[in-house]
C-alpha cells in the first residue's frame, strides 16, 4: 500500500498535467459541437439576406457592397457606429476612463481599441507600469481585508461555537461563497435586466461572470442602446463593479485557497520536492541575508585522511570565520585521546631535566 502511494505522489504532477490538457480538449469538443451548427445557419441567413438585397437593388455592384459591408464591421469592431444621426464618441472622458478601467484590470471587452499609432505606443506604455500597479494595489487591498473579513469571523466560530478550525473555515467560505454570490452576481443580473429590455436573465449574468473573471469577451455591453447620458452612466458603474467585485473576488478566493483541504491537495500534486525546499530553507521568502557574518553558515568538514580511529568522539564539522583558513586539528586532544587509548605510550617523566632532554 506505501509503494502505490508513493508511486501516486511521485506521479501526481504529471496527472495533474495531463488532466488539464484534456480538460482543454474537451472544452474545445464541446464548443465545436455546440456553436458550429448555430454558425453554419446563421451565416446562411446572412448569405440569403445579401442575396435578396442584391436581387432587389440591382443597381448596387456587388464588389462595391462587400468592400461597404468589410469596412462597417471592421468600423464596429472598433466602437465606430455608421449612424448617421449620431454624434457620440468613444473617447470622451467617461468612454475613456472606463477604456482605462478595463485594460487595467486586464478585463478589456474590446469594443473600443485605440485608433491612432501614438495611442497603441502609449496604451503599451501606460499598462507596463499600470497593470503590475493595479495589482498592487489589489493585493495591499486583500491583504488588509483578509484578517477582518476572513480570519475573525472564523475565529469567532471556532471559539463561540465550539468548532475545530477546519469546520469553522469550511462553514464560512461557504456562507462567504454564497453572499458573493448574491450580491455580485444575481442582484446585478437582475439590474441589468431591469435596465437592458432586451436581455434575458442569463444574458445579463453572462455578462456579470464574463466581467468579474476578467474574461471580457464585449458580445454584451450595457448601455450601447441608450442615449448618451445613459450610455455614460452605465460605463461608470460598470466601472466601479468592475474593482469593488475584483476585490471582493480576490478575497473569496484567498479564503478558499487557506483551507487545509486545498492546501493538503495542492502538496499532493506539487510532490516531496517542494517540501523538501521548505525544509532547507531554499524558498524565497525564508531566506535570510548575513551581510555581517557571510560565513555564519560555512560548515567545514576535515578530511578523511586526517579521521582516524580515536577520533570517533570528535565533531566532524566545524564552524569556521573564514573559508579559506586552514583546517587545524586539536592536538592537544589528540594527544589526550591517544594517551588514553593507549597508555603504554604515554611519555615517562624524570625529574632530571638532562633526561628529560635526551
Amino acid at each position: 500500500m506505501e509503494s502505490v502511494l508513493t508511486f501516486c505522489r511521485s506521479f501526481a504532477f504529471t496527472f495533474l498535467i495531463v488532466s488539464y490538457l484534456l480538460y482543454m480538449i474537451m472544452g474545445a469538443g464541446i464548443f465545436m459541437v455546440l456553436e458550429q451548427s448555430e454558425q453554419k445557419s446563421f451565416i446562411a441567413e446572412v448569405h440569403e439576406l445579401r442575396g435578396r438585397f442584391l436581387e432587389n437593388n440591382q443597381c448596387v455592384k456587388e464588389g462595391s457592397l462587400d468592400r461597404l459591408l468589410r469596412k462597417v464591421i471592421f468600423g464596429g469592431k472598433r466602437g465606430v457606429t455608421v449612424k448617421t444621426d449620431s454624434d457620440e464618441y468613444n473617447f470622451d472622458f467617461t468612454s475613456s476612463l472606463f477604456f482605462v478601467i478595463t485594460f487595467l484590470t486586464t478585463t478589456g471587452y474590446g469594443n473600443t481599441v485605440p485608433l491612432s499609432d501614438e495611442g497603441r505606443v502609449f496604451c503599451m506604455l501606460y499598462c507596463v507600469l499600470g497593470i503590475p500597479f493595479t495589482f498592487l494595489l489589489l493585493s495591499c487591498i486583500t491583504d488588509a481585508l483578509l484578517p477582518r473579513v476572513c480570519h475573525a469571523p472564523i475565529r469567532y466560530l471556532h471559539i463561540s461555537w465550539g468548532l475545530s478550525h477546519n469546520s469553522a473555515a469550511l462553514i464560512y467560505c461557504g456562507i462567504l461563497a454564497v453572499c458573493t454570490a448574491t450580491l455580485f452576481f444575481l442582484l446585478p443580473a437582475v439590474s441589468l435586466c431591469l435596465v437592458e429590455k432586451h436581455w434575458s436573465f442569463l444574458e445579463s449574468f453572462y455578462f456579470c461572470f464574463i466581467s468579474l473573471s476578467t474574461i471580457g469577451l464585449g458580445d454584451y455591453l450595457p448601455g450601447q442602446t441608450h442615449n448618451r447620458a445613459v450610455r455614460q452612466a452605465l460605463e461608470f458603474a460598470t466601472s466601479c463593479y468592475l474593482l469593488f467585485g475584483l476585490v471582493v473576488l480576490l478575497v473569496v478566493v484567498e479564503s478558499f485557497w487557506q483551507l487545509q483541504q486545498v492546501q493538503n491537495l495542492v502538496r499532493l500534486f506539487v510532490g516531496p520536492a517542494a517540501a523538501s525546499l521548505r525544509d532547507d530553507d531554499l524558498t524565497l521568502d525564508e531566506w535570510k541575508d548575513n551581510h555581517e557574518n557571510p560565513t555564519a553558515f560555512v560548515q567545514f568538514k576535515p578530511p578523511i585522511s586526517i579521521i582516524s580511529h580515536c577520533m570517533s568522539n570528535l565533531p566532524t564539522s566545524c564552524v569556521v570565520e573564514d573559508s579559506c583558513t586552514p583546517f587545524k586539528p586539536h592536538v592537544a586532544i589528540h594527544k589526550k585521546m591517544l594517551a588514553d587509548a593507549h597508555p603504554s605510550l604515554q611519555p615517562i617523566t624524570d625529574p632530571d631535566p638532562a633526561n628529560q632532554n635526551n
